[in-house]
């Protein structure tokens, strides 16, 4: 039996806690830029996530769009309701959660992009809420590895993760260097939704602290502080 992780199961529940958040805002909180999304608003991130699933699902995504493509997303979208953007991303996300769930674990980017794209709109709304669960703990998993081996390959001292209490998230207890942070700033500095001044900050040990943050960031570092 395989202990991979349902990726339909998983992105569904994220589609769930985006629709649920986005349907309780105002006109106002909708058309809020997003300072996570330089250049969208509220609306526009919904837009994004509709126009992926859409994407995949109709054979015109295969991997990460690039931004001209996501901003096309946007643009599709601008003069739509955000209801009925919400009501196509449904549609088509039924689709693409069978699609997920038959990868058996390798289609990880739609999963990542829902979690961190509630994120950046409760950000902006100033709405916190699902900072711990599956799925911070998925993208936790599945991308801390990649960054502890890309930090070896790249000649870099060893790291430890670990959270404010000290407690090992990940990587060797002897490690000369330490990044320490909750799991969820872990997790919005993974897709770079932290700025390089806010990373380097939590890396103590390490003689060049910008080389880890090059290596932990999937996207960015953010050019100014993200507060959340």
């Amino acid at each position: 039996m395989s202990d991979r992780p349902d990726l339909g199961a998983l992105y569904r529940l994220g589609r769930d806690q985006v629709t649920d958040l986005v349907r309780g805002l105002s006109g106002q909180q909708l058309a809020t830029s997003v300072p996570a999304c330089p250049g969208w608003t509220v609306h526009g991130v919904v837009s994004h996530l509709a126009g992926v699933a859409s994407d995949i699902v109709n054979g015109r995504l295969d991997g990460m769009p690039t931004p001209e493509h996501t901003d096309g997303q946007v643009a599709d979208r601008a003069s739509m309701p955000t209801p009925v953007v919400v009501r196509e991303w449904e549609r088509t996300s039924s689709q693409l959660e069978i699609l997920l769930t038959k990868s058996d674990g390798r289609r990880f980017a739609p999963v990542a992009d829902v979690a961190v794209h509630e994120q950046d709109i409760r950000g902006a709304v100033d709405q916190p809420g699902n900072r711990d669960g599956p799925l911070v703990d998925f993208v936790i998993d599945a991308l801390v590895p990649r960054f502890l081996s890309k930090a070896e390959s790249a000649g870099l001292a060893p790291v430890r993760i670990s959270d404010l209490s000290g407690a090992s998230i990940a990587g060797p207890d002897d490690a000369p260097v330490d990044l320490r942070m909750s799991r969820f700033e872990l997790f919005r500095a993974l897709f770079g939704r932290r700025s390089r001044a806010q990373i380097e900050k939590r890396l103590t040990g390490a003689t060049d602290p910008g080389a880890y943050v090059s290596l932990l960031a999937v996207f960015g570092p953010t050019d100014e502080d993200i507060v959340e």
